[in-house]
């Protein structure tokens, strides 16, 4: 398994362990649960299509992505790594993780080098 999606599904699980768990059910600006397309660090969640345009600190996720972090929250601690994701969506999942991380931890950790 790519070790950039093995540390970056590491880095939302822990996230939701320590209790920054995104809202992955349905948008955090509007409530709406179809179309989400962008991932708010600002705000914790996805966001609609509608909801991210308007805001600038969104990032835009695909289907995959979403996928991704949704199994990295929610599933048993011993499938969370059996799936794969396409090679876009870990450079997505990578940055995602990184900054959602930092962001609440309000600290810069070097995981990168192990």
């Amino acid at each position: 398994m790519d070790k950039e999606l093995v540390l970056a599904i590491f880095k939302i699980r822990l996230a939701s362990l320590i209790g920054f768990t995104p809202n992955v059910k349905d948008c955090v600006n509007c409530g709406a649960g179809e179309s989400l397309v962008y991932f708010s660090i600002k705000n914790n969640g996805l966001k609609c299509e509608a909801c991210g345009k308007i805001d600038k600190s969104v990032i835009k996720i695909s289907e995959a992505t979403l996928y991704a972090i949704k199994y990295a929250i929610m599933a048993p601690a011993k499938k969370l790594y059996s799936f794969n994701v396409p090679e876009d969506s870990i450079e997505e999942l990578r940055l995602i993780s990184k900054v959602y991380l930092e962001e609440k931890l309000e600290k810069v950790y070097r995981f990168e080098k192990f």
